[in-house]
């Protein structure tokens, strides 16, 4: 069950589990929240979203040190160079454009959906779940992966994934509330959330999962870009119990505030016999597509805390 808690749908990165907050003070961050995601939906996002966001996420940058170095070396590792301070920043803003997004979910109709997210690879679905097995998207924190998570639902396909509990629940209930909105079904990271995933994959739906971050810190070693690092083999391990094929999907920001969602073909693989190779393997599979997105959109790659365990060479 460890691996169960190295998978979900956010984007943007929620507050982090176990994070405690007293009830006046969560009463006031999940109304401020609620403020926020009002001014999304009357505020423009060219115009006015971009700049706020820009202006965020560059304090964001000179704030947080420690997020700042993990983002620089996680570039490193992409580009095979120190990056620029001026790439590193581009990173936080495009964070801080997410969280825009994803407070902006609730205020958006199905027309505009529609408008804002194109869905490429649609075929690549239609012929998966022809199977019968449901279908399993391994994504990566990727462009607004919250906002471009609504596009499959929008369309009518029955999709799940699951999220990491935090504390209050109160903050809990307000980023469910967000990403449930055009019909995608959450459930926390438990016992009970793996029964509705396998549940799901029986019904013929789809599961969101994000693979790039190991949040427990249990999964095997694989290769991404230059090193090893640890990798979330939570698809893998469902989709050789259950035979739903893995479909490495993710989302891409463009200038003008329209997305692409992108499903790629089913990841193929053959079992070998031996259950935890085939785990590793199959998630070393899935790793390899996932890198070659990343290295296409390093900017946009949200990931704040040091995705390997040494530093990049050449590092200071």
């Amino acid at each position: 069950m460890a691996w169960l808690r190295a998978v979900a749908t956010t984007g943007a990165p929620l507050p982090q589990p176990g994070l405690l907050i007293d009830d006046i003070g969560a009463r006031l961050l999940v109304g401020g929240l609620t403020a926020l995601s009002a001014a999304t939906g009357v505020l423009p996002r060219i115009g006015v979203g971009q700049p706020i966001c820009t202006l965020a996420g560059t304090l964001w940058y000179l704030g947080a040190s420690a997020a700042r170095e993990a983002v620089r070396d996680n570039l490193q590792h992409i580009t095979g160079r120190r990056p620029p301070n001026r790439q590193v920043r581009e990173v936080f803003v495009q964070g801080a454009l997410n969280y825009w997004d994803t407070l902006a979910i609730t205020h958006l109709s199905h027309t505009q959906l529609l408008a804002t997210v194109e869905l490429l690879g649609r075929e690549n679905i239609d012929n998966a779940l022809a199977a019968g097995h449901g279908a399993i998207l391994a994504g990566a924190h990727l462009g607004s992966v919250s906002l471009v998570g609504q596009i499959l639902p929008a369309f009518g396909y029955p999709m799940v994934g699951i999220v990491e509990p935090i504390k209050p629940q109160g903050l809990y209930d307000f980023f469910v509330r967000q990403r449930e909105q055009f019909g995608l079904r959450l459930f926390p990271a438990s016992a009970s959330g793996l029964r509705e995933l396998l549940a799901a994959l029986r019904r013929n739906e789809v599961l969101g999962l994000i693979t790039d971050r190991d949040i427990a810190g249990t999964g095997p070693l694989v290769t991404l870009f230059d090193a090893p690092t640890r990798f979330a083999d939570g698809p893998a391990a469902l989709a050789l119990r259950t035979g739903a094929p893995i479909l490495p999907s993710i989302s891409v920001r463009h200038p003008d505030a329209t997305f692409d969602a992108i499903i790629e073909p089913p990841v193929e693989f053959t079992p070998g016999g031996d259950h935890r190779r085939d785990v590793i393997a199959l998630t070393q599979a899935v790793a390899t597509r996932l890198q070659y997105h990343i290295a296409n959109h390093p900017e946009q790659w949200t990931v704040f805390q040091k995705r390997w365990p040494t530093a990049a060479p050449g590092s200071e």
